[in-house]
């Protein structure tokens, strides 16, 4: 008999390699102008003893930048999604690795930006299935105000 039921907690912890799950946010660059892109990738290992279940990442995306079209590609697949919101990812098999690549547009300007995943699944333990959560580093990207208009 199967007596995994769900669990509505959701608890959060850092991406470490202590708990298997490593959740690593990179960008192209470390300075961006305002209308200049910035490449994300976000990459998610599974290093842990179980398979992870129901994967989907959430990418709350800075009030300064404008998610571009057709750009968001899930292991070599394009999405057409508007927003960075539960990216379904399916199931993450023990030692593999999910890569999900993203452009933005810088739309205005300010000190910095910070991004940060935030990575949800689920795992049986003791007959339970127990939604986890993973956060990934925050990455951070500092806008020049002061040098004008993209000049080169």
């Amino acid at each position: 008999m199967n007596n995994c039921h769900p669990n509505t907690f959701v608890r959060c912890i850092p991406s470490a390699d202590e708990c298997g799950v490593r959740v690593v946010v990179a960008s192209d660059v470390a300075i961006a102008r305002t209308c200049n892109e910035i490449n994300y990738t976000v990459t998610i290992t599974n290093n842990s003893d179980q398979v992870m279940k129901n994967v989907y990442v959430t990418i709350p995306l800075d009030n300064a930048l404008a998610l571009m079209p057709n750009t968001v590609v899930v292991n070599g697949t394009t999405l057409d999604v508007d927003t960075l919101n539960q990216i379904p990812l399916n199931d993450i098999e023990v030692g593999a690795t999910a890569t999900i690549t993203y452009t933005v547009t810088v739309m205005v300007c300010q000190r910095y930006i910070r991004t940060q995943a935030k990575v949800n699944f689920l795992v049986c333990c003791c007959f339970m299935k127990k939604n986890l959560c993973v956060t990934s580093n925050t990455n951070c990207v500092q806008v020049c105000c002061c040098c004008g208009n993209n000049a080169a």
